[in-house]
């Protein structure tokens, strides 16, 4: 039951009679890299791509700086053609597609060469829930070592850097 239901990271959405507020701006900044997203870009020959991302920080409703690997088919994509979708799947029945337009703010991190940086510019937000299902949670992740948990910290605080300059 997709329906576009915004503009910008922050939804209001009427269940029941009852509006309900959605902050996603919110979501991503509390929860550094633990929002999993699954992120859709097209490729040159015009077949999806899709990625799994977590790592990103929202300066605005209307923007999101995210943290990636150069390397990808994911980053090339961006780089082409720059169209974008986000899907976030999150406790609280929180189940969005953000779609938007991605540039390259820094093609290397200071903290990771193998990591840059993109803004997402938000264009539309559609709500993708059940109406027979409550997302109750979703998908998790857990540091693989010492060092991933530093390079996290490192790469956050570079976005949240890179996304107030």
């Amino acid at each position: 039951m997709a329906k576009t239901v915004s503009d910008h990271l922050i939804v209001r959405v009427v269940q029941k009679g009852e509006e309900k507020v959605f902050d996603l701006q919110k979501t991503f900044n509390e929860n550094p890299n633990r929002v999993i997203s699954t992120v859709g870009t097209v490729n040159e020959d015009g077949w999806p791509n899709t990625a799994p991302m977590s790592l990103f920080y929202c300066p605005d409703e209307k923007t999101i700086v995210a943290g990636m690997v150069r390397a990808s088919q994911t980053a090339a994509n961006l780089r082409r053609d720059g169209r974008v979708i986000l899907q976030v799947v999150f406790g609280g029945d929180i189940v969005f597609g953000i779609r938007g337009r991605g540039t390259v703010l820094k093609e290397a991190l200071e903290c990771s060469e193998a990591t840059m940086a993109f803004r997402i510019d938000v264009v539309s937000v559609k709500r993708d829930t059940s109406p027979a299902q409550i997302v109750t949670s979703g998908p998790s992740c857990t540091p693989r070592s010492d060092r991933a948990v530093e390079y996290e910290k490192a790469a956050w605080k570079e976005l949240v850097e890179i996304g107030s300059a």
